[in-house]
């Protein structure tokens, strides 16, 4: 019968860990904080959601030059009252960019001619005013601006308060549940 033993274990210094452990640390904090820098996470709480099924997204701070068909997370402002608060982050699609025509009547509205789904002004009656006061005749959209919309007909969104300056970006958007 034979004894088999470990061969011994070599401890290292105290001060060549700590070494190590610092390294290591740094290289987290370092990377964390970049993730941090460049990401946060946005809440729709409201109840009924205008980019359905969606409630949690993830906002990317660093991208700020939307394309057509992306999600856009942007400050409001005061002409977006009473929906949101002066500052509050919202979420909602580009459908229109610098130079594409767009147009708003009781039907609905028209990007470059094209009827864009549920899009006809159905909040009118619950701001208290006519269709005819957010119908807009065919402009384009001016340089530096998006024509951002929701995905529902009761979606607050250009259709009521018009184009959204890209200074107001905050980044892109993603989906995540």
């Amino acid at each position: 019968m034979s004894t088999h033993r470990n061969p011994p274990r070599h401890r290292q210094p105290w001060d060549r860990f700590l070494l190590k452990a610092l390294v290591v640390l740094t290289v987290i904090l370092v990377i964390g904080s970049l993730l941090c820098g460049r990401f946060r996470l946005g809440l729709d709480d409201q109840e009924a959601l205008c980019l359905p099924p969606y409630r949690w997204y993830l906002i990317d701070t660093w991208d700020r030059q939307p394309q057509p068909g992306q999600l856009v997370a942007f400050a409001a402002t005061e002409a977006m009252a009473p929906y949101f608060s002066i500052g509050q982050t919202v979420i909602k699609r580009v459908v229109g960019v610098a130079g594409d025509r767009v147009a708003v009547d009781a039907d609905g509205t028209r990007i470059n001619g094209a009827r864009w789904p549920n899009s006809d002004p159905a909040l009118a009656t619950t701001l208290q005013q006519s269709v005819r006061a957010f119908e807009r005749a065919e402009f384009e959209v001016p340089p530096g601006h998006l024509w951002v919309m929701g995905e529902t007909r009761d979606s607050f969104d250009g259709r009521y308060w018009g184009t959204l300056p890209i200074e107001q970006v905050q980044g892109r958007a993603y989906a995540l549940f």
